[in-house]
């Protein structure tokens, strides 16, 4: 296989994001760099390629790979067909027809709506459905589902659904029945999709949204001045899909499927939080305890909101679900039905289609690695710097495991290293600075006490930095009283002197006015000194009032903090 994701090494952190992200346990290895860093890298071999990992990581350190510079060298020199995922919509709200009027300008031989291929699919399915094919199954839609069913679960790959994606449904409609052999491409929301096309062979080219807005903006393709005639596009031989155009959302399939199958117990789940655990319990179960449809999209919004499609701050799920809901009233409102109920285009997929060649086998990929009996992993633990079962059991997850155990069998397995357990680390620094350390202060609560003990610290020094400006306050405070009664006395004096000047007889007549407006002004500077003053001690008094606010704030924060360490070290 391939490797579909990139790690950039120089940005890596090793601070175990994507391995906290990840659904396969075993497609992250941990490893030292020559200048003593600790970075993540990626297992290609267990990678789903599903862009979990490019979503959580803070750093920028991991991006994906896919075909669109080979596209579009190669469309210069042979004829390739363009298949479109129903998510361009999301992708390119408002412009899609426009992008894919200039992808045709632009050279390719054709464009073929995804859509139909999923109406085909869905046929498929109910077909199968009909003949008793499937008892039981998982879609297979989402590669990266197919391919964490066949590394984790291979015994059950059988109970994938038996039914090629829309895109292999909508490639061999292309090829065989409509007779055009050439070269097939495919704009997909997703780098995943390079599992399927590599496994099939049906498609070529993989090209995601993201990477075709990146072209855009090098080549400076603008849309945003389009005009209504380019509101509109028709897809090669007129084959729009229907209803197969809401295969994006989460419950798209299942909801073609109850339309024409309503009897069919279908169920569905997405989000990889999610998806995986589900697949392991579906894994456990015997087909009369599993639903007979069980629809699993890798992506949390499904399919428009995969790493291929945009980044996750430019485009919100609550937009790609308002987008796909008018999709899905257009498609509903050219929707078809023949007499029986089933949509109008099944007729022409039994006349035209022999439902052999829609059928996908899946690979065994190998057993997974089986889970190391706690025994096996004393000497790990030991390097892990965990002698005893509390300290194997704080779990605070920082490696990006769930479990110091399943830490430890990463190591054990060469996946991850000791250095990376924050417990470990620490305890080697402090053994390397010579310095004593408590158990307590080494196995307690790990992470938690550190980040509880640190809010702790921050509170105190708050608390005094405090406690210093509220003292400084009442200087101010009472320098403003003493400047404030000082000033009083100088204005009396002042008085006293203008009226002693303004009454005596024997000072110069010629000098006096003089005198006068001089000792006036002073009056009136002093007047103004105390106002100032007052307005000081004013101000004062609201900032006391603010700090206290604060100051029993940040006791109650140090209360708090206290309490968590004492909670956790007990």
């Amino acid at each position: 296989m391939k490797k579909l994701i990139d790690v950039n090494t120089e940005r890596c952190i090793g601070c175990g994001a994507c391995v906290r992200a990840c659904p396969s346990p075993e497609a992250n290895t941990a490893k030292i760099t020559d200048d003593g860093r600790i970075v993540i890298d990626i297992n290609t071999d267990k990678c789903l390629a599903c862009g979990e990992c490019i979503k959580a990581c803070h750093q920028h350190a991991r991006d994906y790979d896919d075909d669109i510079d080979k596209f579009f060298k190669d469309l210069r020199e042979r004829k390739i067909v363009v298949v479109v995922h129903p998510s361009i919509k999301t992708a390119f709200p408002g412009t899609w027809q426009a992008v894919l009027k200039w992808i045709k300008q632009n050279g390719v031989a054709g464009i073929y709506d995804g859509a139909n291929g999923a109406d085909i699919c869905t046929w498929g399915y109910v077909r199968a459905l009909d003949s008793g094919t499937i008892k039981s199954a998982v879609s297979q839609h989402c590669p990266a589902v197919v391919r964490y069913m066949e590394l984790y679960h291979p015994d059950r790959a059988k109970s994938l659904a038996p039914i090629h994606s829309m895109f292999s449904c909508e490639a061999v409609y292309i090829r065989d029945y409509i007779k055009k052999n050439y070269a097939v491409a495919a704009l997909t929301p997703c780098p995943a999709m390079s599992l399927e096309f590599e496994a099939t062979g049906h498609v070529e080219y993989n090209i995601t949204f993201k990477r075709l807005k990146e072209y855009f903006s090098r080549k400076k393709v603008d849309f945003s001045n389009i005009t209504d005639s380019d509101l509109h596009y028709d897809f090669d031989d007129q084959m729009q899909g229907y209803l197969g155009s809401i295969y994006p959302l989460p419950g798209g399939l299942r909801y073609n499927i109850a339309i024409n199958r309503p009897d069919v117990i279908a169920v569905c789940t997405d989000g990889a939080d999610k998806v995986y655990k589900e697949l392991d319990a579906y894994a456990e179960l015997s087909d009369n305890q599993n639903p007979q449809i069980f629809e699993a999209l890798s992506c949390r919004g499904g399919c428009g909101c995969g790493c291929g499609v945009d980044d996750p701050e430019d485009i919100s799920s609550l937009q790609v679900k308002n987008i796909m809901r008018q999709v899905e009233i257009e498609a509903r409102s050219r929707r078809k039905t023949a007499i029986n109920g089933n949509d109008r285009q099944f007729k022409v997929f039994d006349d035209r289609i022999n439902p052999r060649s829609i059928v996908r086998n899946y690979t065994v990929l190998g057993n997974p690695d089986p889970k190391t009996p706690l025994k096996e992993l004393e000497e790990t633990f030991l390097a892990m710097g965990k002698p005893d079962s509390a300290d194997r059991r704080i779990n605070c997850g920082a490696c990006g495991y769930s479990t110091c155990q399943q830490m430890a069998e990463a190591i054990y397995k060469g996946y991850n290293i000791p250095q990376n357990c924050i417990m470990c680390a620490r305890a080697a620094a402090a053994a390397g600075g010579g310095e004593v350390v408590s158990t307590a202060q080494l196995t307690g609560a790990g992470k938690a006490i550190e980040i509880a003990e640190n809010v702790s610290n921050f509170a105190n020094t708050l608390t005094a930095d405090i406690e210093n400006i509220y003292a400084s306050l009442f200087n101010i405070d009472d320098s403003n009283q003493k400047s404030a009664s000082m000033s009083k006395i100088v204005v009396d004096i002042l008085s006293k002197v203008v009226g002693f000047c303004s009454a005596s007889e024997s000072i110069d007549a010629q000098n006096l006015p003089l005198l006068i407006s001089t000792l006036e002004k002073l009056q009136a500077a002093v007047t103004t000194l105390n106002n100032n003053v007052n307005d000081c001690a004013t101000g004062s008094s609201t900032i006391k009032e603010a700090m206290q606010d604060v100051a029993d704030a940040t006791t109650k924060l140090n209360a708090m903090a206290n309490d968590m360490v004492s909670t956790l070290t007990n």
